[in-house]
């Protein structure tokens, strides 16, 4: 019944197309520092999850996607989840702060790390280039601390395809948002993880209804090749 009341998006893949990358960061997806790390001190193994699939599946999508889009000569966009205060002052996102304030009381420490960490840096396996964007962001929301809709809109992108983490909390945000702001959005559904695959499943099927494509990487490489092949033979 849902696939007749909502049935998925059929908007094309376009050239004029720009990758998010969202909050690839040690202190995200690895136990070092930061939430991993936290959360796994009050309940071993439940991070171990979200660490295999960012590892097996998701790092491998997003590598493929970004060195897609750059050998297109399309922009690839990474945020980065930090206080650029340094102290956590500046996190916009008034949840993140309550659930933080929570853990200063349990634990005596903060898990939001200044942007000078370097387990706030994109994760190596992703090979920053010097033509990509990163962006520190402070809050879920891509949109709502940084330029990204203004730097989108310079360049002319009309779509945006998103990847990151994690699924139901700043990827879903941020595809929403990319929506609601005009652009035609994609989510690649295998460079993407949540903490628990049915959070994972949830976000994607509610972006499915109301805001997103969501295709596995394979399909969108062959649409974005498409599309920038048919624009270069219409010139």
């Amino acid at each position: 019944m849902e696939n007749t009341v909502f049935p998925g998006f059929d908007f094309p893949m376009t050239a004029r197309a720009a990758l998010l990358v969202i909050d690839m960061q040690p202190c995200g997806v690895g136990a070092e520092a930061g939430l991993i790390r936290a959360i796994e001190s009050t309940a071993p193994g439940y991070t171990t999850y979200l660490i295999d699939r960012v590892q097996r599946v998701v790092i491998p999508n997003i590598r493929r996607l970004a060195e897609a889009f750059r050998g297109h000569g399309l922009p690839v966009y990474f945020t980065a989840f930090a206080s650029a205060a340094g102290d956590g002052s500046d996190v916009l996102t008034s949840t993140i702060r309550h659930r933080d304030a929570q853990r200063r009381a349990a634990t005596g420490a903060s898990v939001i790390l200044p942007r000078s960490h370097p387990a706030t840096d994109v994760v190596p396996e992703l090979g920053v280039t010097p033509g990509d964007r990163v962006l520190t962001k402070t809050s879920m929301d891509a949109f709502t601390s940084t330029r990204l809709a203004d730097e989108l809109r310079e360049r002319g992108v009309q779509t945006l395809v998103v990847t990151g983490v994690l699924t139901d909390a700043c990827v879903e945000s941020s595809a929403r948002h990319a929506a609601e702001r005009g652009f035609q959005v994609f989510v690649a559904d295998d460079a993407c993880a949540a903490w628990e695959e049915r959070f994972h499943a949830a976000s994607l099927a509610s972006l499915r209804r109301y805001f997103a494509r969501v295709e596995p990487t394979d399909r969108l490489l062959r649409e974005l090749k498409a599309a920038v092949r048919g624009t270069r033979a219409s010139r």
